[in-house]
């Protein structure tokens, strides 16, 4: 469930990178939302491959969810800062929203399996 969520949510959420990307940053000639644009639709591209690798259960997935995590918690939150916001208040939430989940999931898989004690 966690898989198919982050793919809806990281396509959605890319689709507003992309936005400001191509109309503001490229038509526009605006330096800053370029910048934004393409750094929100690489946070988007990475939690769309940590949905995929939770979905195909790869050896590594723990460690993409961890990364595609933090980042998004970290764009998510920079862009909805003053005084140019370019990210609204719905995207944030969704960003910052999958980011905990992704780093819940990561550190539950990192847990050691427990062990039986022998004495």
């Amino acid at each position: 469930m966690l898989s198919i969520t982050t793919a809806v949510i990281g396509f959605l959420l890319g689709l507003g990178g992309l936005q400001e990307l191509v109309v503001r940053g490229i038509w526009n000639g605006e330096l800053q939302p370029l910048i934004v644009g393409a750094t929100g639709a690489l946070v988007s591209t990475l939690l769309l491959v940590a949905a995929l690798a939770i979905w195909r259960r790869w050896s590594q997935s723990s460690r993409v969810a961890m990364l595609a995590g933090a980042l998004s918690i970290a764009f998510h939150v920079y862009g909805a800062l003053p005084p140019a916001r370019y990210v609204g208040p719905l995207a944030m939430t969704l960003g910052v929203g999958i980011g905990i989940a992704l780093l819940a999931y990561a550190i539950r898989r990192r847990e050691p399996p427990l062990e039986l004690i022998q004495r």
